[in-house]
């Protein structure tokens, strides 16, 4: 019963999460009341409902447009997510730690994903306090979580300016976004886990981007997108990483 509360809660914490994916990008904001993403009406409150209201509209808004999928799975993501942790960690503060730094790594792939960002503010600001509140976190001393954000941006630092050699004149495969990414997932596991932790994340993205190749060379198929949202994998990598390993 608890585990299915907590399920429902992070459902709603998902909700919450997508008013920020949609207001942050789209309108600099986050206070008001949340408006259909296409036709700028205000949400009843069965609209507002995790998952539920998505079906409800059938993907839709009212003047027939599609809404994006990616905010139910966001507010089932964050559910599940919540729901794992609550199961490994029960009530203790290192549960409260991890869903902060779930939602943020759930946030930024998301925007990373849909508008191909990541907010240097968010991300870097959420670095600082987690590197504030490590001690809170077992085996994460200051001293691991401080090598740990230095280890990450130093390794996305480098992988960036040889991207940026590699491909002169094109959109680098990493961003400077990715390198405040790696900074943040460094402070918020720690220098002994930061290889582990972006491992998941790398592997992510070379499937992905195996598939890509076989798509265009293979298959030869023309509306295959070239852009890989490097951070989304580098967060769910996190995220799974989390859920499956722990600490």
């Amino acid at each position: 019963m608890i585990t299915t509360l907590i399920f429902i809660i992070g459902l709603l914490l998902g909700s919450l999460l997508n008013v920020i994916i949609i207001r942050l990008p789209r309108e600099k904001r986050l206070l008001g009341r949340p408006r259909c993403t296409r036709t700028g009406e205000l949400l009843t409150w069965r609209q507002l409902l995790p998952i539920v209201g998505w079906a409800v509209q059938r993907g839709r808004a009212r003047d027939g447009r599609s809404l994006h999928w990616v905010y139910p799975v966001i507010e089932l993501l964050t559910g599940v997510v919540l729901a794992l942790l609550y199961v490994k960690y029960a009530f203790t503060p290192l549960f409260f730690y991890l869903v902060f730094v779930c939602a943020v790594l759930i946030v930024t792939g998301a925007i990373d994903w849909l508008y191909h960002s990541i907010y240097t503010f968010v991300i870097l600001g959420a670095a600082l306090l987690l590197l504030l509140l490590s001690p809170v976190a077992p085996y994460i001393t200051w001293q691991n979580a401080g090598l740990g954000a230095l280890a990450g941006g130093i390794s996305f630092a480098l992988l960036f300016a040889l991207a940026k050699i590699i491909f002169p004149g094109k959109a680098a495969p990493f961003g400077l976004g990715d390198v405040y990414l790696a900074i943040f997932i460094g402070a918020a596991f720690g220098l002994t886990r930061l290889a582990e932790t972006l491992f998941y994340g790398i592997i992510f993205a070379g499937i992905v981007a195996v598939g890509i190749v076989i798509a265009k060379r293979l298959l030869h198929r023309s509306d295959v997108p070239e852009y890989i949202a490097y951070g989304t994998y580098l967060c769910l990598g996190a995220i799974a990483y989390v859920v499956t390993q722990g600490f």
